[in-house]
This record gives C-alpha cells, sequence and structure tokens, in this order.
C-alpha cells in the first residue's frame, strides 16, 4: 500500500482493503493513512466474493471501527447491508458491492442493481468469459442508472476495467503498490492511458 505514491500518480481516492491489512500495521501505514488527503473508502471483502475475510458482522464491524473516523465511503457486501444505515448517519458515503466469478445475464444484473441501489451506490464486479459478455457489460454500464460503479474480475480481459469509466462507471480500481486484485492497472499506467483515451 504505496498511498504517498498514489496521490502523486494521480489517484482521486484511496481503498483500504482492511481484510488484507496484517494483525499490526506498521507505523509508517498508520501515518500515511492519516496523513492521506484523498477521500478514504474502507473495503473488508469477504472470501465468498474474492476477498480474504471469512466472519460475520460481528468481526466485520470490529476491522472497520479504527478507520471510520478517516473514512469518506465505506464498501459494503449485501450479507452486511444491515450496518449501512448506521454508517450513513456517521455521514459515510456507501458502495453496495457484488463480486462473482460468473457472469449474469441481462435481467440478473439489472436485478443486482436494483438490489444494491436500496443501500448505496451499486459496485458490481463480474467475470466475462467472451468479447461479447464485455460488450454486454458496457451496455449494461451505459444504460444503468447512475452513479453506478462497474468492473471486471481477472486478467484476461483486464482492457475492460480501462473502458467502462468510457461508459459510465464511476471509479476505476488500481494498484497502489502491490494489486489487491489480479488484473488492476498501477495508478501511473491507468490514468496516462485514460487521459489518452479522453483525448
Amino acid at each position: 500500500m504505496d498511498i504517498p505514491g498514489a496521490e502523486t500518480e494521480g489517484a482521486d481516492a484511496i481503498e483500504l482493503r482492511l481484510d488484507l491489512f496484517p494483525a499490526t500495521l506498521p507505523e509508517s501505514s498508520c501515518r500515511a493513512v492519516r496523513e492521506c488527503r484523498l477521500p478514504i473508502i474502507l473495503t473488508v471483502r469477504s472470501r465468498d466474493e474474492g476477498g480474504a475475510f471469512s466472519g460475520g458482522i460481528k468481526e466485520w464491524e470490529v476491522l472497520m471501527e479504527p478507520w471510520l473516523s478517516l473514512a469518506a465511503m465505506v464498501d459494503i457486501e449485501q450479507r452486511f447491508s444491515a450496518a449501512a444505515p448506521g454508517y450513513r448517519e456517521l455521514g459515510k458515503e456507501i458502495i453496495a458491492s457484488f463480486h462473482t466469478a460468473a457472469m449474469p445475464s441481462g435481467e440478473e444484473l439489472r436485478e443486482i442493481e436494483s438490489r444494491l441501489r436500496r443501500y448505496g451506490i451499486p459496485k458490481i464486479v463480474v467475470g466475462p468469459r467472451s468479447l461479447d459478455d464485455v460488450l454486454s457489460f458496457c451496455s449494461f454500464t451505459l444504460h444503468s442508472e447512475h452513479p453506478v460503479i462497474t468492473s471486471i474480475m481477472g486478467s484476461r480481459f483486464r482492457f475492460a476495467r480501462l473502458i467502462l469509466p468510457l461508459f459510465g462507471s464511476s471509479f476505476l480500481f488500481c494498484a497502489a503498490g502491490r494489486p489487491t486484485a489480479e488484473g488492476q492497472f498501477p495508478v501511473r499506467e491507468a490514468r496516462a492511458l485514460m487521459d489518452a483515451l479522453a483525448r
């Protein structure tokens, strides 16, 4: 986690993947979080959705608690959505997230979006199997109610991470130091590519 580097390289926000944090975070890392000038997103990703967390909502809240005062946004999977009203009352914006290694149908995607939007900004991450899947997901992103966040799992179609924002996805998740997901682009590379595409 290279927060100063991400800030320098053009990141717009910093996601803290709390499920990947060691039991004791080095003081230098704690200081970098405290001194961060960008909005901070808190995320605890479950094993079922591609992360490392396997506990219940109480353990999930314990991981969130030490960082809440620094956060602008909280990523909440549906299984933990009961926590969303309390975090909203604290002034946190909610990202309502769903990750699957499968490729849902268009009807399923619309149902997922509707379900997630009940408690936050929908974030839907899928595993496309073909270029047709990528095109369908771009179309879904374009025609969704906004704001919406879309992305993909894996490296086979990693280019889709870059083009989904062109179709209306509000976020592009990148690597600040060691990637936290397969297929992520480093911040500097993603910024350069997005700037080139926008010209």
